[in-house]
């Protein structure tokens, strides 16, 4: 069986496998440029971010350090947005953390494409990051 991986995530970053084409990635491109992903018109990554969606279902893979009340914060936060958490997987190793979660867009949701989802994670890591200095 052939897994496909993103080149722009390498393979010795733990769970860099599960990332196939993330929205937002700290890692460099092979050449050492900075990813697409980072030089668009965007806040820069937080962590590695990847969202699919299927009608108003999502999946958002996240892989970043952990940090205190992490999980907590980034769940309320993601009800604020009318987000239903569906299913949620944590696993760690050392200092990273991936977050797997299955999520229902509410009738409520003002997002409604995975570029604006990823974004909006993007932001809640980057504020939970800011508390954390």
């Amino acid at each position: 069986m052939h897994q496909q991986t993103n080149r722009n995530v390498p393979p010795s970053l733990p769970f860099g496998e599960f990332f196939t084409f993330p929205q937002y990635s700290t890692r460099s491109n092979n050449d050492g440029t900075p990813s697409a992903t980072v030089m668009e018109n965007r806040a820069p990554a937080m962590a590695e971010i990847e969202v699919t969606m299927v009608e108003n279902h999502a999946n958002l893979k996240i892989l970043s350090k952990k940090r205190h009340r992490q999980l907590l914060r980034m769940v309320s936060e993601l009800q604020c947005l009318w987000f239903t958490v569906l299913h949620l997987n944590v696993t760690t190793v050392d200092h990273m953390v991936l977050y797997s979660l299955s999520v229902k867009l509410e009738d409520g949701c003002q997002l409604s494409t995975v570029d604006e989802i990823a974004n909006a994670v993007n932001c809640i890591l980057g504020r939970i990051e800011e508390e954390a200095l």
